[in-house]
């Protein structure tokens, strides 16, 4: 009797300890079960970025806190966003803000010698997140290879508007994590959305007009830009016909012979330096050459408009500024015909 009683405490308590554990089973399952995007930071790629290979979302524990960028291009609408800076780049189309630079240190990089790269420097800033270009994929591996996280952003040596407002739309929704953070998130995507209004109303103005886009480096080494030039997509966006369309290329070496058949309305021509620079060095190269280029009837007519470097390429959201600058400029020139 005694053994059975015994028995029937022993199983009691096993079922109890059963039961217990069961429970806590439960519980763990439960916790395991609880997605991981409630806590973790996800940054997903545009379908731009997917289509050259960039498809997995890259997904880090909590919010990065110390981040570098090796390419401008994200580097404005990150610090609107209110993201942790610690590194970023120089950049000859955009001035940093001041606090920007004062919270960041320069980070020294270029595509085109990525063999010699500081891989020191990164780990220095004790960096949890690093943006890198599409074009520098081997750089981003070997930062990857040191143990910190990357994030590709579309680069190369024409990134297009809609590059830009895809790219920026993703890193808007990733850093939207507070109710302050996604108001300013669209806020930034409203500025993209007040532009188009601006360029659909101003494209019919435009839309029987031909620009021809020039990017010179120095009197006699002239560039033509075609639609996909930085600087022919933002005209191209207006309402105008680009003159010169070219398959392989976003921007080839001028044939001479070939210009004289463009016929442009209006010429925009873009180097380095300021406007007022650029446009006393055409003019130097008009007046070395003036048969052949008073031969093209809106230059010698003076259709003709100069901008700054800043043209030449394009900084992030900072190309929303530089297309309403270029409306701007040529509401302008027309005004004053």
């Amino acid at each position: 009797m005694k053994n059975t009683v015994k028995n029937s405490r022993l199983l009691s308590a096993v079922s109890a300890l059963l039961v217990v554990a069961c429970m806590l089973a439960m519980t763990v399952c439960a916790f395991a079960e609880t997605p991981a995007s409630s806590e973790s930071f996800v940054m997903e790629y545009p379908e731009d970025m997917q289509a050259l290979g960039f498809t997995e979302p890259l997904v880090l524990e909590s919010v990065s806190q110390r981040i570098v960028c090796l390419s401008t291009a994200p580097v404005l609408a990150l610090y609107e966003m209110g993201a942790k800076l610690v590194g970023i780049p120089s950049s000859r189309v955009v001035s940093w803000p001041e606090d920007l630079v004062a919270a960041t240190e320069p980070v020294q990089f270029s595509a085109m010698s990525s063999s010699d790269f500081d891989y020191e420097s990164i780990v220095a800033l004790e960096a949890d997140l690093v943006l890198v270009g599409s074009s520098s994929t081997e750089v981003g591996e070997q930062i990857q290879a040191l143990g910190i996280p990357v994030y590709y952003v579309f680069a190369g040596h024409t990134v297009s508007y809609d590059n830009i407002k895809n790219q920026t739309a993703a890193l808007t929704s990733a850093f939207s994590v507070d109710e302050a953070s996604t108001a300013k998130g669209e806020e930034i995507m409203g500025r993209f959305t007040a532009l188009e209004e601006r360029l659909a109303s101003v494209q019919p103005t435009y839309a029987d007009k031909k620009a021809m886009v020039l990017q010179s480096s120095d009197t006699t080494n002239h560039y033509i830009q075609t639609e996909r030039g930085t600087l022919a997509s933002m005209a191209a966006m207006m309402g105008f016909e680009n003159v010169y369309e070219n398959e392989a290329s976003s921007m080839t070496k001028l044939d001479f012979e070939q210009a004289l058949d463009y016929n442009p309305d209006l010429v925009l021509c873009v180097g380095g330096g300021t406007a007022e620079e650029h446009k006393a060095l055409m003019e130097q190269a008009f007046s070395e050459n003036e048969a052949y280029w008073n031969s093209i009837d809106a230059i010698k007519n003076g259709n003709v408009i100069y901008l700054p470097v800043e043209f030449c390429s394009t900084a992030g959201i900072y190309v929303i500024d530089n297309i309403n600058e270029l409306v701007d400029c040529i509401e302008a020139f027309y005004a004053e015909k």
